[in-house]
Parts: C-alpha cells; sequence; structure tokens
C-alpha cells in the first residue's frame, strides 16, 4: 500500500466549475446564480523592435491589454432586473457601466475565488429559444464588455 502521508505537498484538488454566483453591483437584488460564466480572459498585445545592429534576434515586448467579452447565461425568470440594464444599455442612459463580480464557491459554499469584471455593459443579448416537443430549460444569454478583470483569493476580500 502506498503511503499517501504527503499527499498534500502535490496541491489541493481543483474546484468544480460549477459553483459559483453573479453579483452586479449598483443593481439592487441581482445575486444571481448563472448556469454558465465563460470568457474570463486577458491577452497582452505584443509588439516587435528591430534593433539596429542587432541581426541575430528581435526585441518582443508587451503591449496593451485586451479583455475579452464575457457571456452569461441563466435560467428566465421573472425577475427582470438584467433586462433593466440592457434597455439601460441600449439608451445610453448614464450609470449602465456596472462591477460585475464572480465567485467561485468551494466545497463548504464559501468564497474562495473572485473575479471582479470593471465598468462592464451589456453588448448583447439573447432571449431564450422555445420549442413545445423540448424540455430545456429557458436560458437567456448576456454578453458583457468590459475595462478588465481583477482576482483575489475569497481569504483577501
Amino acid at each position: 500500500m502506498a503511503d499517501n502521508s504527503n499527499i498534500s505537498e502535490y496541491g489541493d484538488d481543483p474546484f468544480g466549475g460549477y459553483n459559483f454566483f453573479v453579483e452586479v453591483a449598483g443593481m439592487d437584488g441581482i445575486k444571481a446564480r448563472f448556469s454558465e460564466v465563460n470568457g474570463l480572459k486577458g491577452e497582452i498585445e505584443e509588439f516587435e523592435i528591430k534593433e539596429g545592429g542587432l541581426n541575430y534576434r528581435t526585441h518582443i515586448l508587451p503591449g496593451r491589454t485586451k479583455w475579452g467579452p464575457v457571456t452569461l447565461k441563466k435560467g428566465l425568470t421573472d425577475d427582470d432586473k438584467l433586462e433593466s440594464w440592457w434597455k439601460d444599455t441600449v439608451q445610453n442612459s448614464t450609470g449602465f457601466r456596472k462591477t460585475v463580480k464572480i465567485s467561485l464557491l468551494n466545497r463548504d459554499m464559501s468564497v474562495q475565488k473572485s473575479w471582479n469584471i470593471r465598468n462592464a455593459w451589456i453588448k448583447s443579448w439573447e432571449g431564450a429559444s422555445f420549442n413545445a416537443n423540448g424540455s430545456d430549460m429557458a436560458i437567456e444569454t448576456f454578453v458583457l464588455n468590459h475595462e478588465g478583470v481583477t482576482e483575489w483569493t475569497g481569504e483577501s476580500s
């Protein structure tokens, strides 16, 4: 039988990606469980410098950071707060940019990690699909553009 006494030195088990919730700041009551969140992504553009007299290589340096859109999918309910946010964005109302917090929960249902999406606004909305022959839940999709993602662990929040 193998000795498992030092198994913790290899790290903890990864967290399940199914246990999370989403909060939208500045909108009373938007704290929801979504069926799917994806697109937490940042990418740094690179640029190349060819130095005169240095013919055997080039310098590649970091440039601007680009942030990908974040997609939120949730079951259709009678709560219309996200639809109101969409309407505010369409009408270019003041205050349509919001901070969105996505929190990953651990096995004890406490926040393990969170990501703040800064100055988010709804880029697109897709209503639910309906099919009288199916039994799928009615899911609506919101795609957010934003100005960046910050992350922290639940212990430091």
